[in-house]
């Protein structure tokens, strides 16, 4: 072949490409074309995919600005008029995301689903990872962060794994999740309308009047797919449980979602959420560069014949499927459904001291080395209707009030005060008198030292020793200007566990300022586990349960106290 020959050749290829981006042009044999040079990726015409997936991310950019960001702005403008008709009780969600090698495509889908959920915190984000994955450095990387970047989600978890293909991924998410619903995700999704969340509550309302069973299937839908289409199915948890998997695990791709969606329609519970569009981009849209990813488990037309002639060879064992689903409807009923609603709540006062006594229940079997049977009497108490949830148990109890295990220290004035003060805190905290238990280093054993700094009005003898630390406080008003506020430092002693507890109130927030952070010193809040950054704070609701712990060397000093909720 002559030279000119393949400059001609090669030319043909990338114009072909870039033709592409207008839909007439986009076939299989494109999609053949892409397949020949993702492989001869190091040789002659590897550059041609870079090229055009410079053309790709230029046009994904100009569609976020133009199109998606206007629309979630507008979503988010208009969504207080939609979310006044919504009577239904929040339903915790669990997204199911397989990913590989695109840590940034999870970044962005991450942080759309938490600037488009109005309850994120009832929302988990399960995510699974290869082991042999190129990029699970920068996973892990992520979700160390995710705390802090995505603190709004109520749970962000990484599930690393051997490569078992995204169906089984699915899979093995839906065995870990804990929501009512359990949704179909993947790393090319955004999320765009504000209030998706509450609009799926809404739906689930609506059809829980019409069918008591709750057996449900649902797909977002804002007239993204033209031809009428479904994607990401959406399915109740008696889905799932009746038939035991989330998708099957028969195919190579193409056809895990058909084979859910035809389930639903055979059995008439297939129900679109509308008004909400969530992004899809893909790269048969031109949406998304193309990369060894779709190459991995999409990108042939081979396997996409396969799995259509392996789906219809399979109708009975879809309609053995869907007799599966009917019994359990036939089982439903709206008799069912009355008996498994809670009970009546317990009016104020009575349901006010009963959880004191459950609280002091609680904690004491905590406190004598038996959570089972303090989750099983947390447990009891939700079904009784005095908590929602059976990590977040105040005594006072206001259910008006958002729950978020974390909140952003940048939204509260004072942390940058705290941080600007950090290192003088920490030379008076090492300098305190020898005899004293303030100092770190003298000699306490294993265990955790709390002393109190502030109590009834007014600072403690042991605060003394720190006129630095009394002097940042004091110019926190939302610190110390109410009734009962205390504040304590905290010395933990390797190696030590302290039980798990709970907050006497939602109606405030707990700040703890990480004075000194050491190796193997850790706090979990709810349900999410993590450390104190050094020198900044962790937020949370005081209702929530927590529970520290320091098994690596040396002290760890932390300053606590609390605020009021900035919702009440």
């Amino acid at each position: 072949m002559t030279a000119d020959r393949k400059a001609l050749d090669v030319a043909h290829d990338l114009g072909r490409l870039l033709l592409g981006h207008h839909s007439r042009y986009r076939d299989g044999r494109l999609q053949d074309l892409v397949t020949d040079l993702l492989r001869d990726q190091h040789h002659r015409r590897g550059w041609i995919v870079d090229a055009v997936n410079g053309s790709l991310l230029f046009r994904q950019k100009l569609a976020y600005a133009l199109r998606l960001e206007p629309r979630r702005l507008w979503s988010k403008a208009a969504f207080p008029l939609r979310a006044a008709a919504v009577t239904t009780t929040p339903r915790p969600l669990s997204l199911l995301c397989p990913t590989r090698n695109r840590v940034d495509n999870l970044n962005a889908f991450l942080r759309s689903v938490q600037r488009t959920a109005a309850a994120p915190g009832r929302i988990e984000v399960l995510c699974y990872v290869d082991e042999d994955d190129p990029a699970l450095s920068q996973y892990r990387e992520l979700f160390d962060r995710a705390r802090w970047r995505y603190g709004a989600i109520g749970r962000c978890a990484l599930h690393v794994g051997p490569p078992i293909g995204v169906a089984a991924a699915w899979n093995q998410l839906a065995e870990h999740a804990g929501g009512d619903f359990l949704l179909m995700a993947n790393d090319d999704q955004l999320y765009v309308d504000y209030g998706w969340d509450v609009a799926l509550d809404r739906r689930a309302g609506e059809l829980a009047e019409l069918h008591g069973d709750d057996v449900l299937c649902l797909y977002f839908d804002a007239a993204q797919y033209p031809e009428g289409g479904c994607d990401f199915p959406i399915v109740s948890r008696s889905w799932y449980e009746t038939l035991g998997y989330f998708v099957p695990t028969i195919f190579q791709q193409w056809e895990v979602e058909k084979w859910v969606f035809d389930l639903a329609q055979r059995l008439g519970r297939l129900y679109p959420v509308p008004k909400v569009f969530v992004e899809h981009r893909h790269y048969q849209d031109y949406k998304a560069p193309f990369d060894d990813t779709y190459q991995r488990h999409r990108m042939t037309r081979g396997k996409s014949i396969a799995d259509h002639a392996l789906f219809l060879r399979t109708e009975h064992r879809r309609v053995a499927e869907v007799d599966k689903l009917a019994a359990r409807t036939a089982r439903g009923g709206h008799g069912d459904r009355r008996a498994k609603e809670p009970p009546e709540p317990l009016a104020e006062p009575l349901a006010g001291r009963a959880r004191r006594h459950y609280r002091a229940l609680i904690d004491a079997l905590h406190a004598g080395g038996q959570p089972r049977a303090a989750a099983d009497c947390a447990e009891l108490a939700v079904r009784q209707g005095l908590w929602a949830t059976a990590l977040h148990r105040p005594a006072e109890f206001h259910r008006e009030l958002p729950v978020h295990t974390d909140y952003d220290p940048a939204d509260f004035w004072f942390t940058a005060q705290l941080t600007a003060q950090h290192e003088a805190i920490v030379r008076e905290l090492r300098a305190a008198p020898d005899g004293g238990r303030l100092r770190p280093e003298g000699g306490q054993g294993a265990g955790t030292a709390r002393i109190e700094l502030y109590r009834d009005g007014t600072w403690t003898p042991p605060a003394e020793a720190l006129p630095v630390l009394r002097g940042v406080l004091d110019k926190i008003p939302e610190a110390l200007l109410f009734p009962g506020a205390t504040v304590e430092l905290l010395l933990h002693h390797p190696p030590t566990r302290e039980p798990a507890s709970c907050g006497p109130s939602n109606a405030y927030l707990r700040v703890e300022f990480g004075l000194i952070v050491a190796a193997g010193s850790g706090i979990r809040v709810g349900e999410r586990t993590g450390t104190w950054p050094s020198g900044g704070c962790l937020i949370f609701d005081d209702g929530l349960e927590r529970q520290r712990w320091h098994q690596g060397h040396g002290p760890n000093a932390v300053l606590a106290f609390r605020v009021p909720h900035p919702d009440r």
